[in-house]
């Protein structure tokens, strides 16, 4: 699947269900610094997910201080042809200008290689060893 430098950061496309509800996203960046993939309250709210009791909260630390999340199961996870079901995703407020970010946990799913040469996240030949 195609990636995308504007020259600052590498971005590319996802697609979420949330309870028969799809949602595509743009302009996520794929951050291999972060550990789980997160994505915006107010991105996620067009295809109704909101906080609900029982939902995992905790707080997430960076430079300057902590900020909360919880985590939300999709059903899905599409990006290009790879499909993760029943996958959960963090929840939370981003810096401005981000409404997502792709985190290792997703990339390692597929065992993703960031060829940033032709600029495209393809799975990894080499199966995957747990």
């Amino acid at each position: 699947m195609n990636l995308f430098y504007e020259g600052q950061l590498i971005t590319t496309s996802l697609t979420l269900i949330f309870r028969g509800k799809t949602l595509r996203i743009d302009d996520v960046v794929v951050d291999t610094g972060s550990s789980h993939t997160v994505i915006s309250p107010d991105v996620l709210e067009t295809i109704g997910v909101t906080y609900e009791n029982g939902d995992t909260i905790y707080e997430a630390y960076e430079i300057g201080g902590s900020v909360p999340f919880y985590t939300k199961k999709m059903d899905e996870i599409r990006i290009d042809s790879y499909i993760m079901k029943d996958f959960q995703i963090d929840v939370g407020t981003l810096p401005k200008d981000h409404s997502a970010l792709l985190g290792l946990d997703v990339l390692k799913q597929y065992n993703f290689v960031i060829d940033l040469g032709s600029l495209e996240l393809y799975p990894s030949m080499i199966e995957k060893k747990d």
